[in-house]
């Protein structure tokens, strides 16, 4: 009997994906719980276990090619079907491949199935596509493979192998699938939402001062360095507690409020942008909540981050200011509402009274959804944004 299996919601939120990779191929033998695909959406890629015992019989759909959740993707004879398939997070030690890389005698040793390591989705890709057993790789730090640990192992077997150099493969100008449904998010947000936009000049120099008088403090206390990034946050949060008609969606064709504050925190990482969620953000004091914040962006840049971390949240904030950027209009980033898109501190002019004086000042920008927002709700919501940084130092508490 054929059984179907399908592309999986691996979150509230999921709507489509990409099957990333295949850790089968059409003739094979697939056992319930071996990993069967790994998962790309525009926020992270998984791996995805098989709930169906049989014979992989195919492969309808290519991989980095988008379709929505619950699209038929392969078809396995004879299987009995538990339940559909569902993302894990261990590794499983498969056997060598025909085309597996040789590995040197000081790396014969490999392990027994109760010391198996966890494995990045990335790295298992890379392993499989190389031809490497991953029993042969150990973590070189920390206690997951990662692909710098498949690149450490393959140059320690072309120096011992000696392989004679292959030609480089012509790049592609194929998108990734993950910037695929990137793509396509944005390029929806933007047409279903009517974005409006505003800009506020911010005069910050008493959170300069703030900073800078903290930072030994906060270093010494907590073990990270406060950013700027802590204390937008900080008033983000603050002003939507204070005004939770900001705290809403477009659903439908009516605004939903939320019931909690959780704010996306706009990340670049070397594999793209992510924007990881920090929960309950009103909640938390702006120690903890700079503890959470540099956390996050860490699991981001180092690719540990779960889909419920990327999931929903009430408002965006995107900071270029590293960037040397003074100001920028950012595109929502659905579900949400707004987006606060700030931009570099520096010193420029600014009318105090009757003179002009260097002050340091920064370009906030509110993007916001007119279907939920109208422009004096917008704009009193900004305005308490800009009060909350001009007079800093509760936001330190």
């Amino acid at each position: 009997m054929q059984q179907e299996i399908v592309m999986p919601q691996l979150g509230l939120t999921m709507t489509e994906g990409a099957v990333s990779a295949w850790m089968k191929k059409p003739g094979d033998r697939v056992e319930r719980g071996d990993i069967l695909f790994l998962v790309e959406t525009d926020k992270v890629e998984m791996e995805v276990e098989s709930f169906i015992s049989g014979m992989l019989d195919s492969v309808l759909i290519e991989p980095d090619v988008v379709v929505k959740v619950g699209t038929v993707i392969a078809t396995v004879e004879d299987g009995q079907p538990v339940v559909s398939a569902a993302p894990v997070a261990t590794a499983v030690v498969e056997p060598i491949p025909s085309n597996a890389t040789p590995a040197p005698a000081a790396m014969a040793q490999t392990r027994s199935p109760k010391d198996e390591v966890p494995v990045s989705p990335r790295a298992r890709k890379m392993a499989l596509s190389l031809g490497i057993d991953l029993a042969l790789v150990s973590p070189s730090s920390g206690t997951r493979i990662v692909e710098e640990d498949i690149h450490q192992f393959q140059n320690k077997v072309a120096e011992n192998t000696a392989p004679e150099p292959e030609p480089e493969s012509p790049r592609s100008s194929t998108p990734k699938a993950g910037r695929a449904v990137v793509a396509q998010r944005m390029t929806s947000s933007f047409q279903s939402a009517p974005h409006f936009y505003l800009t506020a000049h911010v005069d910050v120099s008493k959170l300069v001062e703030l900073r800078n008088a903290s930072l030994e403090i906060f270093q010494a206390r907590l073990g990270i360095r406060i950013t700027y990034t802590d204390f937008l946050l900080r008033a983000l949060a603050q002003a939507l507690k204070e005004k939770p008609a900001v705290n809403s969606f477009w659903n439908g064709d009516q605004v939903e409020q939320r019931q909690t504050i959780d704010l996306s925190i706009a990340t670049q990482t070397p594999n793209g942008l992510l924007t990881p969620l920090l929960k309950d953000a009103d909640q938390l004091s702006f120690a903890d909540l700079a503890k959470q914040r540099s956390s996050l962006i860490e699991k981001a840049r180092s690719r540990k981050l779960t889909l419920r971390e990327l999931e929903g949240g009430s408002a965006t904030l995107s900071n270029l200011g590293t960037h040397k950027i003074d100001e920028f209009h950012a595109i929502l980033n659905p579900p949400q509402s707004v987006i606060l898109a700030t931009g570099q501190i520096a010193r420029r002019p600014l009318v105090m009274g009757n003179s002009v004086e260097a002050r340091s000042t920064v370009f906030l920008t509110l993007s916001a959804d007119h279907r939920v927002l109208d422009g004096a709700d917008a704009a009193e919501f900004l305005d308490r944004i800009r009060e909350l940084l001009e007079n800093p130092y509760g936001l330190a508490l």
